[in-house]
Parts: structure tokens; sequence; C-alpha cells
């Protein structure tokens, strides 16, 4: 009974052990290299209604 008892205590005592690195953040890690970054932009279409009339915009999309 008591190796039982002892058993379910120590189960318990490493249960969140092993469950602290499944539920860690995203680590992102940034550099001061700006000069070597390259800025992924492209020109995307936009058309949408403004006043009853149909507008179509250039928008600048960088990410």
């Amino acid at each position: 009974m008591k190796t039982i008892l002892l058993g379910s205590v120590l189960a318990l005592a490493a249960a969140p052990a092993a469950i602290a690195p499944t539920q860690a953040a995203t680590m992102i890690v940034k550099s001061n290299d700006h000069m070597h970054m390259k800025n992924h932009c492209r020109t995307k279409m936009v058309t949408h209604w403004r006043h009853h009339r149909k507008v179509v915009e250039k928008v600048k999309v960088c990410g």
C-alpha cells in the first residue's frame, strides 16, 4: 500500500516537469543585421465600390 501511494505521489510530482516543455511559448530571435534583411513587397490590385462606382487601387503589401 505504501509503495502504491509513494509511486502515485512521484508520478504526480513528475507530471508538471513533463508537461511544461510542450506548453512553452515560441521563441523569436531578432537580429540587428538590417542590411541583409530583404523586405518582400509586392503590389496588389484591390477592387471595391465607392459612391456607387467601381474603384481599383494599387496597394503595397509587405511581409
